[in-house]
């Protein structure tokens, strides 16, 4: 169920979600996680759906943690329970078997960034301004930061940004592979736009499968992705995808593909 906290908006077959607390930075505040755990639930089962674009109102993305609601943490056992209850929506992110584009508007700081890398490409307007300072406020990475940071950047450029918790333009994020692109400000919602038609056009069932076995790699042998490869394929000759793409191919035209 969409909330007025998180919006969805689905149009030709690509889902538009944002974050809409701009006064409050759209931290991630109970409102924030409550409707993006429904709004990804919705996304996730809607078969319609072949790309995803993540984006926030305002001047930022995600400014992090709600820092209000920590005093209520009182002891470990109380901070384990909300980690663990509250990131549904994180790991239906992460796990979402349609590509996902991070559109960064504005500030991803702490839990903001772990949320934009978490997806599968990041692009960035020219003000963004990025941030791991989780180590400032006496805390560690969260959200997945500790496992996408160091495998987009290097372990040691992820050492840096955590341990100094500086600032980063959005050139500096392009530069070490955080954001594959950086446009200016006025277009960062039309290139996104662009960048996921242009994957939705070629998105059918192998997508999240690859999505799935790419997203395995750096834990898996050969031999693993060797096998898993193989039940992927085998399940994928069996899809009306694929019969689609082969008539597509000996009719001249590019494929329809339907996601089955």
């Amino acid at each position: 169920m969409e909330s007025n906290a998180v919006l969805l908006d689905i149009k030709d077959n690509i889902a538009t979600i944002t974050l809409n607390q701009p006064e409050k930075m759209n931290v991630l505040s109970i409102e924030i996680i409550e409707g993006l755990t429904d709004v990804l639930d919705q996304v996730k089962s809607e078969a319609a759906v072949r790309a995803v674009i993540l984006t926030g109102k305002g001047k930022a993305f995600n400014a992090g943690g709600d820092i209000k609601s920590f005093p209520n943490i009182s002891n470990a056992g109380v901070g384990r329970d909300f980690m663990t209850s509250s990131i549904q929506y994180y790991k239906d992110l992460a796990s979402l078997e349609k590509p996902t584009i991070a559109a960064v508007n504005g500030f991803a700081v702490g839990a903001g960034l772990s949320l934009a890398i978490s997806c599968d490409f990041v692009i960035a307007s020219e003000n963004a301004t990025f941030n791991m300072g989780f180590n400032k406020m006496g805390l560690v990475p969260d959200l997945g930061g500790l496992y996408y940071l160091p495998r987009l950047v290097g372990l040691q450029r992820a050492k840096e940004l955590v341990f100094s918790g500086r600032n980063i333009t959005a050139n500096e994020a392009k530069q070490y592979g955080i954001c594959l692109e950086v446009t200016n400000k006025e277009e960062l919602m039309n290139r996104a736009w662009e960048f996921a038609s242009n994957i939705r056009d070629n998105t059918g069932y192998s997508v999240g499968l690859t999505k799935t076995m790419l997203n395995q790699s750096f834990e898996s042998s050969l031999e693993d992705i060797l096998f898993m490869e193989s039940m992927a394929q085998a399940i994928s000759f069996t899809t009306d995808d694929h019969e689609e793409s082969v008539k597509a191919f000996f009719e001249k035209r590019k494929p329809r593909f339907k996601g089955v």
